[in-house]
């Protein structure tokens, strides 16, 4: 019983930790572009959106960031699973992976994930290519199915399916443009202005929107142009960024262990050993204002559950809610608003019209975030 104590005291004690020194935005999109040195675009005038986005004071610009390896693939899926799942090169493999990554590693935690892949030919395609799309670009795709660790095929979206209502976006997304619009192609310099043109385009009211809501966006190239350095551009942007250029190293692994631990999630592959950003946080946040709900201040009973749900809510602060209650697919299946007050709050949820599974139950407001499993009989 005495270990028992000890154990639950170390969990709340690594929580109070995490919201002490990250942010916890509400979505990130990420965007990689293809093949371009950080000399070729900071300070170009071919790429004048992008740069006017680096003096932003809501940009933090990570001078020494570089890819890890030459040659796309492997680098997308470092980023997205810690590990090149021993691919080398852009051959496709035909099996689908089941070990730890992103999107399901969000998931599970009771968050959601979605790919969205400019010239994707319909929802879920598993292709080489179709277009001017290229699933080398795509990682998540090698982890769909429907094993341990692998995702549902509406997490693999065409961007046509990126939402105009930024609300309603996934906690974090990767954007794949096609490759016409990553700048890859073709490989001289003509290639740099109709990306840039294309990110403006198409995320510039994203990013607008993300300085006020408490979201931003990861932006990287995934390699070099060079045949001697993988010296790259990575930016951040959004709400809760302290603008500026900052001279740590960063790669693909810190990046992953960034929004890893953001979102206490498990560490996969390779970002076991690294270590998240923490320099470019103006605020540490989890919202709009502070997060007075930890994880361990919401009880949900009975579990299982059968026809409703119990919950308590614990608050230093009056505070108007949403409770979500969001399948493993991540999709909200259920949704209500309710008033909190300071101290102890109790209420129920009739369940009777969800399906018998496991769940995760989301409360969120404007000083409030936090989540509980549960399990519906």
């Amino acid at each position: 019983m005495i270990k028992f104590y000890i154990f639950i005291i170390t969990l709340f004690v690594c929580h109070v930790t995490f919201a002490q020194t990250l942010p916890k935005p509400d979505h990130i999109v990420i965007v990689l572009e293809e093949n371009r040195d950080y000399s070729e675009i900071v300070s170009s005038s071919l790429a004048p959106y992008i740069n006017s986005l680096l003096t932003d004071t809501n940009t933090a610009v990570f001078t020494d960031a570089n890819a890890l390896v030459s040659g796309s693939q492997p680098n997308y899926l470092m980023l997205y699973s810690g590990s090149d799942q021993g691919v080398s090169g852009s051959t496709i493999t035909s099996v689908q992976f089941t070990t730890c990554n992103l999107g399901a590693s969000l998931i599970a935690g009771g968050y959601s994930f979605t790919s969205y892949s400019e010239d994707l030919p319909s929802v879920g395609f598993l292709g080489t290519t179709s277009g001017n799309y290229a699933r080398k670009h795509n990682p998540s795709s090698n982890w769909q199915g429907t094993s341990t660790n692998q995702l549902a095929p509406a997490a693999n979206m065409p961007f046509s399916a990126f939402p105009t209502h930024f609300d309603s976006l996934p906690t974090v997304s990767i954007v794949v443009p096609n490759l016409i619009d990553d700048m890859h192609t073709p490989a001289d310099s003509t290639a740099i202005t109709p990306g840039d043109t294309w990110l403006h385009n198409n995320l510039g009211a994203y990013i607008q929107w993300a300085k006020t809501h408490n979201s931003m966006l990861m932006f990287a190239f995934d390699e070099s142009s060079s045949s001697t350095s993988e010296h790259i551009l990575i930016f951040f942007i959004g709400q809760g960024v302290k603008g500026g250029y900052y001279g740590e190293s960063l790669d693909w692994y810190r990046m992953l262990r960034t929004m890893e631990d953001m979102y206490h999630l498990p560490y996969c592959g390779n970002s076991t050993s690294a270590t998240p950003v923490k320099s470019c946080w103006s605020t540490f946040q989890s919202g709009v204002k502070s997060n007075t709900i930890q994880e361990n201040a919401i009880n949900v009973w009975p579990i299982p559950a059968r026809g409703s749900l119990n919950f308590s809510i614990k608050s230093a602060a009056s505070d108007d809610v949403y409770v979500s209650v969001i399948d493993q697919l991540g999709r909200i299946v259920k949704k209500t608003e309710i008033k909190i007050t300071a101290g102890e709050n109790d209420f129920k949820m009739d369940m009777q019209d969800v399906n018998a599974g496991i769940y995760f139950i989301k409360v969120q407001g404007e000083t409030t975030n936090s989540f509980k499993k549960a399990v519906i009989e």
